[in-house]
């Protein structure tokens, strides 16, 4: 197998693999719906009985630490992602700090990374995994470290943050999502 004839990006048939679709055997779609279903039950214990604010299509993983001393102060936006072991903090016990953690719309929070309490993450932002987000992240930006730093500005995602790759989708004629 050679590179031209399998990751070649201008050949006229090759699609983005954000855009192909996922390989979709039966035990496959079964796991998903269970774990949609997971999912959706845990978002109305969080939304009925914590109160936090929890878009309906919103995803984020079933290892994920909300903070429940103040859990009205937890906003994720539509279309946004938290990954496993994320811990999204609204207190600081030290300072005596309640402040509310927002997340925007199409963002993408990685796996490991902490969000301090009063840190609003910007529509259409990506923190990397185990970041520590201490400021605010600018609107279409990419943040890494700890703390955070803004590594890349102006970037455009699509559902659950993934990056919309324009170069590649303009070379293969695919419409583009605005």
């Amino acid at each position: 197998m050679t590179a031209q004839t399998k990751f070649d990006y201008g050949q006229p048939g090759y699609v983005p693999i954000a855009i192909r679709h996922p390989k979709r055997n039966p035990l496959r779609l079964a796991w998903l719906a269970v774990r949609g279903r997971l999912i959706a039950l845990r978002r109305l214990y969080y939304v009925k009985i914590w109160r936090m604010n929890i878009d309906p299509t919103a995803w984020f993983s079933l290892r994920v630490e909300f903070d429940r001393t103040h859990p009205s102060g937890i906003h994720i936006g539509p279309e946004s992602y938290v990954a496993f072991g994320a811990v999204l903090l609204t207190h600081d016990m030290t300072r005596g700090i309640y402040a509310d953690t927002r997340v925007g719309a199409r963002c993408f929070i990685g796996a490991h990374s902490i969000l301090m309490p009063g840190v609003t993450v910007g529509d259409g932002s990506i923190v990397g995994a185990g970041s520590v987000v201490t400021r605010d992240v600018p609107p279409g930006s990419i943040v890494v470290g700890n703390p955070a730093r803004v590594v890349k500005q102006g970037i455009t995602t699509y559902r659950f943050g993934c990056l919309w790759d324009w170069e590649t989708l303009s070379k293969s004629g695919i419409p583009r999502d605005p």
